[in-house]
């Protein structure tokens, strides 16, 4: 969240929780396959504000054959067109 300070730059007062820190893979949040994280870190204070799953090759494989299954399979590419 931000306000204006006096001189019309924004600020920063608040910074918003980190909701999302696993993979989107097949519709689902999910841990990566190693169950390895990095840190997410707060430039102005230097503080860990959130691990977030690191994903690898096994990962990409995995979201990749999701996205082809549900092309194939699923509405979307029936679609009409806008």
């Amino acid at each position: 969240m931000s306000t204006t300070s006096s001189n019309g730059a924004p600020s920063l007062t608040n910074i918003p929780i980190i909701k999302f820190t696993k993979l989107f893979i097949n519709g689902d949040f999910v841990d990566s396959v190693s169950g390895k994280t990095f840190e997410t870190i707060d430039p102005r204070t230097g503080e860990v504000i959130a691990r977030i799953s690191e994903g690898t090759k096994e990962d990409i494989d995995i979201a990749v054959k999701a996205a082809r299954y549900a092309f194939d399979f699923g509405p979307w590419p029936r679609l009409p067109g806008v």
